[in-house]
């Protein structure tokens, strides 16, 4: 029996790369939009989610800043904590949905989840410009 190494069949890599060429080792394999679509679609599902958490944030804000009586002299505090943090992760999705649906090829999954992020996130900001509108007297 012999114990001798053996060859390794690939090739020395070119100077200037590191690793074995592989996803998150700074070769090759980093090339194209990896896996934002999806990353997007995630950060696109938790923006309505997240309302759950700033629902109740709202309602105590409304609480301290609406007076017993009359209007209140800052109806802006109420849809600012209800939308901050489904904006934060909408805006988030935004970003990383564009590049990867500019970089997928059409009908890919990556593409795919991309452009159901992007429908989500317009819910998101459609929803939050109603009281936004609402705010400055457009409505």
């Amino acid at each position: 029996m012999e114990t001798t190494p053996s060859q390794d069949p690939r090739p020395p890599l070119p100077p200037g790369v590191h690793g074995n060429g592989g996803p998150g080792n700074g070769g090759t394999g980093n090339a194209g939009p990896g896996n934002k679509g999806t990353n997007s679609l995630v950060l696109a599902i938790l923006a309505p989610a997240s309302m759950f958490l700033t629902g109740p944030l709202s309602m105590f804000a409304m609480l301290m800043t609406y007076p017993d009586e009359g209007p209140s002299p800052r109806p802006w505090v109420t849809p600012m904590v209800l939308f901050s943090l489904p904006l934060l992760f909408a805006v988030l999705a935004l970003r990383l949905a564009l590049p990867a649906l500019k970089g997928s090829p059409r009908g890919s999954g990556n593409w795919s989840a991309a452009a159901v992020s992007l429908c989500i996130c317009g819910l998101v900001f459609a929803l939050a410009l109603g009281p936004a509108l609402d705010a400055i007297g457009l409505f």
